[in-house]
């Protein structure tokens, strides 16, 4: 296959490497036994990325790529970090929210490297909020707002 051949990704078979790669990065978030990504993991997903948004139509999976990063961080903030925010109180509980709120600024910088593509050209064209933006909202509405959500 030449540089200007590419075989056509389909959006199943490309969001199943991404989550590869996106569980792999919490398994490190967690203290998990993981390597850390090397160049060739990050390359690759960068590439999966840009292949899935380069297509023609209908295989432009842009829109759904960009809906999928805010679902990363939804599912893995209410399967994750919510529960182990609910588990403690007091300063027990402060001192898990700054932990998980360190974790999730890696997390966003990592997930908006892989999808960097997306905020070069679908996000700018379409006016958008960019990846960072969108990882962090996630964590102020999902995880902070339990926290200070008043109790009835």
């Amino acid at each position: 296959m030449t540089m200007n051949q590419r075989n056509t990704i389909d959006l199943e078979q490309g969001w199943d490497f991404m989550q590869q790669g996106i569980t792999k990065l919490k398994n490190i978030l967690e203290g998990l036994p993981e390597p850390q990504f090397s160049s060739e993991d990050y390359m690759m997903l960068y590439t999966t990325i840009y292949n899935m948004c380069t297509q023609k139509p209908p295989h432009d999976y842009s829109q759904q790529l960009y809906d999928k990063y805010r679902e990363s961080f939804e599912e893995y903030i209410t399967s994750t970090v919510l529960p182990s925010l609910r588990e403690k109180h007091d300063e027990f509980m402060l001192r898990e929210l700054v932990k998980r709120w360190l974790n999730h600024k890696i997390m966003v910088r990592w997930l908006s490297r892989f999808f960097h593509y997306l905020d070069r050209y679908f996000i700018a064209r379409r006016s958008l909020p960019p990846l960072k933006e969108v990882g962090l909202t996630c964590f102020r509405d999902l995880a902070a707002e339990s926290v200070w959500r008043p109790v009835a």
